[in-house]
């Protein structure tokens, strides 16, 4: 009985506090703030995981004095931590950062509810920023190993042209499988990686997006072209000249780790199920998803996660990527790198490496 007391007066301070800072908050703040709340419970892909009587109470407590849309932003940055998933954000424009800061509002608690990725050290990889390629001799025959880093610039083609030239440059040196590294990928736009990476991968449509209806939106990669059915536009990022064609499809490996995030993760899903494919590292940091925009009156914007990524098999990965083999990379500052050895001894044990050379 006395549980119940307390929940029903806890939900009465709640109560009284929304009607208060209602009360405080002028008609235009809370009419912009009930708006952003409206396309988060409308939007969201999770949206039957939450109690959105109680996050509008707690957001509308947050905004308590809010005069303008600005003064609001710290509240929907409250709520969008409340919602889990780590991904959702608010995004400004340059001038309403400017005006967020001259006004001084911030008032809400914004830290990320704890999760055991938020937890973890930070990749020793997360500051590439360029694809890298290399041989790695090792084993009876050569083997090759690409990186693709993270990806958030305009020039989408460039990026992939540059990814997939390095792949045919290692090509021409004939090796007997792949090293994909997405080590330290915290994300950004999947389609270039994907485009770039697209000769090792295979053609086909090795993945999708699954939304809260169950309607699946495939990932394809044809002809050095990546994008989505159905999509508009046709595709969202090609190669530049004559795409790679390699003559076989040879063994790979692809190493991951907590640092490997977002379209980071696509990119690995992408992976999952491919023939002679197997997974080195560590799990990856849990943003297997796809967040869409969503406008709000002053220009600002909502991206919520609106999709979970799903592999060429319809599996989920609503929490990330496991690795086949789990391996803990060396401290920072080793040269060491037991992830990458371990799969190099991998795809020299295939039946790919084990052949004669030509």
């Amino acid at each position: 009985m006395r549980l119940r007391f307390l929940a029903i007066l806890t939900g009465a301070l709640v109560s009284s506090a929304t009607i208060h800072a209602a009360d405080s908050m002028s008609p235009e703040a809370k009419t912009y703030l009930e708006a952003a709340i409206q396309i988060m419970q409308e939007s969201f892909l999770h949206k039957d995981r939450i109690d959105w009587e109680r996050l509008r109470a707690e957001t509308l407590a947050q905004a308590e004095g809010a005069q303008t849309s600005v003064d609001t932003y710290a509240a929907i940055r409250f709520a969008l931590t409340r919602l889990g998933d780590q991904h959702s954000f608010l995004q400004l424009t340059p001038a309403l950062t400017r005006e967020e800061a001259a006004r001084k509002t911030p008032r809400a608690s914004t830290a990320p509810i704890a999760t055991q990725a938020a937890s973890r050290p930070p990749s020793r990889f997360q500051n590439r920023r360029a694809p890298e390629g290399s041989m790695i001799e090792t084993g009876p025959r050569p083997l090759a190993r690409i990186v693709v880093p993270l990806f958030s610039g305009p020039d989408l083609d460039a990026f992939a042209t540059k990814l997939q030239n390095l792949v045919g440059d290692l090509a021409s040196k004939e090796p007997c499988g792949w090293m994909v590294d997405l080590r330290g990928n915290g994300g950004g736009n999947m389609w270039p990686m994907l485009a770039g990476i697209g000769p090792i991968l295979g053609e086909g449509e090795p993945g999708a997006f699954l939304n809260d209806k169950r309607v699946k939106t495939k990932w394809f990669y044809e002809n050095g072209r990546a994008g989505e059915r159905p999509g508009n536009p046709e595709y969202y990022a090609k190669t530049m000249g004559t795409p790679v064609v390699l003559p076989a499809s040879p063994p790979v490996t692809v190493l991951i780790d907590g640092g490997t995030a977002s379209s980071g993760e696509a990119i690995a899903v992408a992976f999952r199920g491919r023939p002679d494919t197997r997974f080195f590292g560590e799990m990856t940091y849990g943003l297997a998803n796809a967040t869409a925009p969503f406008k709000l009156s002053d220009g600002a914007a909502l991206y919520l996660v609106v999709a979970v990524d799903l592999d060429r098999n319809g599996t989920e990965y609503d929490f990330g990527v496991k690795p086949d083999e789990e391996i803990q990379p060396a401290p920072n500052g080793s040269t060491d790198d037991p992830v990458l050895r371990a799969a190099a001894d991998w795809l020299s044990a295939q039946k790919a490496c084990t052949l004669p050379g030509k």
